[in-house]
Order: structure tokens, then sequence, then C-alpha cells
């Protein structure tokens, strides 16, 4: 069953965006920009790992005016080192933030008066 998932980036110097991913074949998506410069968006995805990036008409003096540029999310957790884009994952409908399983949580932790912080 597909969630909607919402992508989102901060760009409030920027003219528009657009977002690229594998769950669209790698097409572009138009972004809405909201009045707080979020420019957003929501995809409906099923379970699973996606990659992803952003296009931005930048407005940076590093780059021609209004020049396209590609970037990651700024709030990734995680980058495919083969494509050089953000991943995400996608479980029971939400967006997976950490994978890491935690463990040895029976453990009785030491009172608060016996630890020793540096």
């Amino acid at each position: 069953m597909a969630a909607a998932i919402e992508f989102k980036l901060f760009a409030p110097n920027n003219k528009a965006a657009t977002l690229l991913g594998s769950f669209s074949k790698w097409e572009e998506i138009a972004l809405e920009k909201d009045d707080r410069a979020y420019f957003w968006t929501l995809i409906q995805l099923e379970d699973g790992i996606y990659q992803y990036k952003f296009r931005v008409q930048s407005q940076s003096p590093c780059f021609e005016p209004d020049e396209w540029v590609e970037v990651n999310d700024p709030y990734a957790t995680e980058i495919d080192r083969t494509t050089h884009t953000t991943t995400i994952r996608i479980k029971a409908g939400a967006r997976i933030i950490d994978t890491y399983v935690w463990q040895h949580d029976d453990k009785k932790l030491p009172e608060n008066e016996e630890l020793a912080v540096y």
C-alpha cells in the first residue's frame, strides 16, 4: 500500500526547484514553494528503498544566474555511494530515519551518582 511521503527543501533564494528520483524514473517533478521558503511535494511511495536528489534554479554567485544545479537533501541520513544521491527508506508507509537496531536494552544502567562523565 502506497503512502504520501513529503519531500521538502529550504531554499529561500532560489527561483524554482524540482525533485528527481528512482520512483519517477529520474523524470523531474515540480515542487511548490510555500510562504516559509520551502519547496515541497507529496509523492505516493510503496515500501522500499529509493534514491533521489533536488535540482534548484540557483541564485548563488558561484554559478551562472538561474543555472540549474543538482543537490542532495541537506537533511539526508544516507547517501548512495555509487550514484551520489540521497537514499530514502520507506517501511509501513513511513520514512525510516535510522536503521540501527538497539541491542542490550535489558542491561541495568548505573545510578546517576555512580557515573563519571568528563
